[in-house]
């Protein structure tokens, strides 16, 4: 890829950004083909096999509103490298031949309730309609043109968000695939057989607190988390592998069998990750 094509594409994806940080969506993105609904925060790639996907371009909205500011490192970066591997994969010859990529890509807020709502446009196609009581002015069955079919979604991020769609995309056996959602819960087959993620389950994270706790012979555990499925689930899969490991853990106490003066506190929330140790 040379320089000048390089920025172009830059410069595309910019305006691209900017246009949907007014809620405006480019091309046939704000309303599918037939008939429908306007959908903001949405960008419409045309293909021959389309992808959804699901990213947390804004951020929670306050006062009411669905969504907030713009997230750069966990929205617009996670949707740059979707829309990167999707030119990648149609511009070689080789990968998918006679064949282009699309993608209906919306915006889940980091809200869970939202993210449902917009996830409901995945599955317009499979969803039957009655139309035999419709009838035109002339008389003539009427022509319902459905939306593309999408055959997989890519996302999302948070767990509560994954959870909250896997429940819906299962009904119509649509695979999904997060790029960041980490609870444990997730891991249950029986309950999100269409589920699968790329990155590891907070399940070896809660290991390894185990494993640096049982190592420097604490005696003291304090744990904090976020409301919701991801921070909670953390802290009883930390507790959960303490016990396994023959460990002693008073509940809501924390506290160890070992003598120490040591303490570690877990962070478990929504932005990232944190464990601090304090003597």
């Amino acid at each position: 890829m040379s320089g000048a094509s390089f920025c172009m594409e830059r410069l595309s994806f910019c305006l691209l950004l900017s246009a949907w940080s007014w809620g405006w969506a480019p091309g046939d993105a704000a309303k599918p083909k037939g008939q429908g609904y306007p959908h903001m925060n949405s960008i419409r790639i045309d293909g021959d096999i389309t992808l959804g996907g699901l990213f947390p371009v804004h951020g929670r909205g306050a006062e009411g509103k669905a969504c907030g500011e713009l997230k750069k490192e966990k929205g617009i970066h996670r949707l740059e490298a979707m829309l990167f591997a999707l030119d990648r994969i149609n511009n070689d010859p080789d990968l998918l031949p006679n064949i282009t990529l699309g993608a209906r890509i919306l915006d889940t807020c980091s809200r869970d309730t939202h993210a449902l709502e917009q996830s409901l446009t995945f599955v317009q196609a499979l969803i039957e309609k009655d139309s035999t009581e419709v009838r035109c002015v002339n008389g003539g069955p009427p022509i319902i043109t459905k939306p593309e079919r999408v055959v997989g979604v890519i996302g999302a991020s948070g767990s509560s968000v994954s959870i909250m769609v896997a429940n819906i995309l299962r009904l119509f056996k649509i695979p999904q695939i997060s790029y960041a959602s980490t609870a444990p819960d997730l891991s249950d087959n029986s309950r999100y057989d269409f589920f699968s993620r790329v990155v590891p389950s907070d399940t070896y994270q809660a290991q390894a607190m185990v494993d640096i706790v049982k190592a420097l012979k604490w005696n003291y555990v304090s744990t904090l988390a976020s409301e919701g499925s991801y921070g909670e689930s953390g802290v009883e899969a930390f507790i959960q592998k303490s016990r396994e490991d023959g460990e002693q853990l008073s509940p809501g106490m924390g506290t160890w069998s070992r003598k120490s003066n040591w303490i570690i506190c877990s962070l478990y929330g929504r932005g990232r990750d944190v464990s601090g140790w304090a003597a």
